[in-house]
């Protein structure tokens, strides 16, 4: 997946090196997993604004979820995404990313459009919000064809939070990366 910048605004130019850095990641053998996973871990570490991302998930549950129950769906939920695309992203095979535009949303959010160019496919959209943090630029959501990350797991989360609780949500997190980390081992 080669990068094109267009505009050149700084979020496009952080999105642009973001992109960079996870075809590297996924140029390495799916049966790497282990190794795939490690890369995408330090990239989501460093270039995305997790806290802001696991409060937008958890919704209005964030304000009555204990500080061990936040702490531990915020490892479940980063464990559980790192493996859902390290595994889902395939590998690279020349695909290019162009930056069509960005368009500032807020004073600290601006949404990078882009789509990915595939041979023998129809290209696929990628909108990325880029937020302005005391940390530098994060992403704190990606909309695949326009379906938000962040809404679709709040909403498929939310569903289970109102039948059985956080607690329930935290535990079958933690259950579903165990069996995945006993799959890859």
């Amino acid at each position: 997946m080669e990068a094109i910048a267009s505009p050149e605004t700084e979020q496009a130019k952080f999105v642009n090196t973001l992109i960079d850095k996870a075809i590297k990641i996924l140029k390495l053998p799916t049966e790497n997993r282990s190794e795939r996973e490690a890369g995408f871990r330090n990239l989501v570490r460093h270039d995305f604004d997790m806290p802001t991302i696991v409060r937008l998930v958890l919704g209005r549950h964030w304000r009555t979820a204990t500080t061990g129950q936040k702490t531990r769906f915020s490892n479940a939920l980063l464990t559980h995404l790192i493996s859902v695309y390290s595994e889902g992203l395939g590998m690279y095979d020349g695909q290019i990313l162009e930056i069509e535009k960005s368009t500032p949303l807020t004073e600290k959010d601006t949404v990078v459009f882009t789509h990915i160019s595939r041979e023998g496919a129809l290209p696929l959209r990628l909108d990325w919000r880029v937020r302005q943090t005391s940390r530098g630029l994060k992403i704190i959501d990606i909309a695949t064809e326009g379906v938000s990350m962040v809404t679709t797991k709040r909403s498929e989360f939310t569903s289970l939070i109102a039948r059985e609780g956080v607690e329930a949500l935290i535990a079958r997190l933690e259950g579903m990366n165990a069996k995945t980390a006993e799959g890859s081992s």
